[in-house]
């Protein structure tokens, strides 16, 4: 036997009479690790032994969760409640192979390979969890399309939908995408067992969101192209109506095929992989987070966003939302960080934007990081500086564009300005005071971070492979040098409280209040013109 000593926040001093027997033939953990949870009062203790040689796991193993832990009991990060109620994004996926929902899959969550147990390609069962270790944040569901005179699938899809609109949120469905693929040459949009599909879409999914995406719009476009290419159009001018032109086409066959079919009306997107069509993805992700915000849950609202990996303005927003769940939300009174270190108030704020943000990636969750980014805090004075939209046509991400031409040479070291200085100042271990001179800190820390994510995020679109620390470095110095920067903490010097308003969640919003589509969509090509090589981006150089 053994006697256990501890303290908790509610009981100075206790004790916990463990049998030792009962740990050394407790179940196996990873690792040949043993162990054994004992539950006194409200205090749920783990007692573990692993055998000598046999070392904990690195937890830079896990690119998700946080190597360091929280730092302390009573500051746990937002999104681990959030995961605790909703762990992953469930989808189905409903369409006829080579529709082109496997490119679809991986697009939108950034993986590059799917798997299950018993999972084959164009062999879809639909009660499979088909996941992928690059992105845990989604569990996907794959359904065959519905052919002509074969009811077995159809009735396996609304068997499968019904079961699963209800139970705890973790367990249910959070929506659906009906993919059918673009109609070309006159061809009808829906086969008849799809239209009784949606007919009943009502009493089949309940509120559980449905999106119709036409996808290979790209070829859609084309066809619609050559048909126009007849008409006399010069060569300029026909791309952008065929464009147009295809749309229209579209939206005709959905007022004809879909509409009538729905007791309510149904969203639809058309969507594709393909180069010149990078803003149909964002959008399909964008229609999906809001639907299942209104229908379903904010917590499964905020795991799709996590999961996504093609929208960073929508990115932005759900760090927003996290934050104002509680943290960000009332700096000036501090009611969330009384009596907490500066540090420790840093640690779980910048745990929630990081794990929102999706990298794969141990580092940003780092401690030399968390410094990296405390002590770019410590000086907010900047030169008189103009507003960097003014300068650059209104798109402040141009201007880290231009400042990454510079920076992504393939074989110097990435240095950072203050790395020889990396050790934050005594400031960061005080007891957090809400002084106008902390809350301007904690305004530019969420500003900084925020937009050194959507930086990375740029940069490494549409890879998968490992962020290393150089590429975390090029995003920290493409913003460190950049005009955003200056604008942004030269609006934060200017900060004052006001009363009867949270000045500082207002100032937080407007400073990095998401590009528009055609933003996202215009910088995407800046960077794309970088020609960033994947394995130069997951280098490990040191710090």
């Amino acid at each position: 036997m053994l006697l256990v000593s501890y303290r908790s926040w509610y009981k100075p001093h206790d004790t916990i009479l463990l049998d030792t027997k009962a740990l050394l033939t407790s179940e196996r953990q990873g690792h040949q690790r043993r162990e054994l949870q004992i539950t006194q009062d409200r205090l749920s203790i783990v007692f573990g032994v692993c055998p000598e040689g046999q070392p904990e796991q690195n937890p830079e193993d896990d690119p998700v969760n946080d190597p360091d832990g929280p730092p302390n009991r009573h500051l746990q990060p937002t999104i681990e409640n959030i995961l605790q109620i909703c762990p992953r994004f469930r989808i189905l996926v409903i369409g006829k192979t080579g529709v082109g929902k496997s490119t679809l899959i991986k697009r939108a969550f950034g993986v590059t390979e799917t798997a299950s147990a018993h999972y084959r390609p164009g062999e879809a069962d639909i009660e499979t969890e088909i996941t992928s270790s690059e992105n845990t944040l989604f569990v996907l569901h794959d359904s065959k399309g519905f052919e002509p005179g074969e009811d077995r699938n159809y009735d396996t899809a609304k068997r499968f939908i019904l079961n699963r609109r209800s139970g705890a949120l973790k367990d249910r469905l959070h929506a659906v995408w009906f993919c059918v693929e673009s109609p070309c040459a006159g061809a009808h949009l829906l086969e008849s067992a799809a239209e009784d599909f949606l007919k009943s879409k009502q009493a089949t999914l309940g509120t559980i969101p449905l999106i119709t995406v036409c996808t290979k719009y790209d070829e859609f476009v084309n066809e619609v192209e050559m048909n126009m290419s007849d008409q006399g159009i010069e060569d300029e001018e026909l791309t952008e109506s065929a464009s147009s032109r295809a749309e229209s086409i579209l939206n005709e066959h959905y007022i004809q095929s879909i509409y009538p079919l729905a007791e309510k009306t149904l969203p639809h997107i058309a969507v594709s992989a393909e180069k010149g069509y990078e803003n149909t993805l964002p959008k399909l992700v964008q229609l999906t987070y809001s639907m299942v915000s209104q229908w379903v849950a904010y917590e499964t609202a905020v795991v799709s966003n996590m999961a996504q990996r093609v929208n960073p303005a929508l990115k932005i927003q759900g760090t927003i939302d996290i934050g104002k769940k509680r943290y960000w939300m009332a700096l000036s009174s501090s009611p969330n960080f009384a009596g907490h270190t500066v540090w420790d108030c840093l640690h779980v704020i910048h745990t929630d934007i990081v794990r929102a943000w999706n990298f794969p990636t141990p580092h940003l969750l780092s401690k030399e990081f968390r410094e990296l980014m405390a002590k770019t805090v410590e000086d907010l004075h900047v030169p008189n500086a103009p507003n960097p939209a003014s300068m650059l046509g209104g798109s402040l991400v141009a201007a880290i564009s231009a400042v990454l031409v510079a920076l992504a040479n393939p074989t110097d070291p990435i240095a950072i300005p203050i790395v020889a200085d990396l050790a934050v100042g005594s400031w960061a271990y005080s007891v957090y005071h809400p002084s106008q001179a902390v809350q301007q800190r904690f305004i530019a820390f969420i500003v900084d971070l925020t937009y050194v994510m959507e930086t990375l995020f740029i940069i490494t679109e549409g890879r998968h492979e490992r962020v290393g620390r150089r590429a975390i470095k090029l995003a920290y110095n493409a913003y460190n040098d950049s005009a955003v920067k200056v604008w942004a903490h030269a609006q934060i010097e200017l900060y004052c409280e006001m009363e009867g308003r949270d000045t500082a969640l207002e100032m937080i919003e407007r400073l990095i209040e998401p590009a528009n589509s055609d933003d996202n969509t215009n910088y995407r090509v800046n960077f794309d013109k970088l020609a960033l090589d994947p394995a130069n981006l997951s280098q490990d150089e040191p710090w």
